[in-house]
């Protein structure tokens, strides 16, 4: 150790080293910014890719339950019980788990309730399914309330991307 005072024992000598331990001390500065920087907006990156999956399942969530209702529409079935598309469900289903995956890993501040979404949600589904029989005006409610869901469930999950994008977007 006492090497180090007989090297830097002349004040040019000192003034080096200072100079030497300041450079060093901004080069490490800048590096950790740098990486600090590069890894924000890595996460920002990621973020709204998130946010964008997010839009495109709720794209395909109001698409399948459009389908749900046009292919209520076209059955001339008699049978007793409608059999929802398994196709249209299956993808409703998707898309729903997919947004309620994605808030719950990235964005827990966000309240995304699956149950606002499920297909019972539509009630001409559900009395289809169940095989009800209603008085005429009832069944043209709930075709109507049906066809609410999805109108409010478009608004809700546009709102949703909205928040997001505002919250994490550029």
């Amino acid at each position: 150790m006492s090497w180090i005072f007989e090297v830097f024992s002349e004040k040019s000598d000192q003034a080096r080293l200072v100079a030497i331990l300041i450079s060093a001390v901004v080069a490490v500065m800048v590096v950790l910014l740098n990486q600090w920087f590069l890894s924000r907006r890595a996460k920002r990156e990621l973020l709204i890719e998130k946010i964008e999956e997010i839009f495109t399942a709720s794209n395909e969530y109001i698409a399948s339950c459009r389908e749900l209702l046009a292919a209520l529409n076209n059955s001339n079935s008699q049978e007793e019980y409608y059999e929802y598309p398994e196709e249209s469900v299956n993808k409703l289903n998707d898309s729903i788990t997919k947004i309620q995956m994605i808030c719950g890993l990235y964005f827990n501040s966000e309240s995304f309730n699956a149950e606002d979404f499920r297909i019972w949600r539509m009630p001409i589904l559900e009395i289809a399914h169940k095989g009800k029989i209603l008085p005429e005006g009832e069944t043209h409610m709930a075709y109507e309330d049906s066809k609410i869901h999805i109108h409010t469930s478009r608004e809700k999950l546009d709102d949703l991307c909205k928040s997001l994008m505002r919250r994490y977007g550029h």
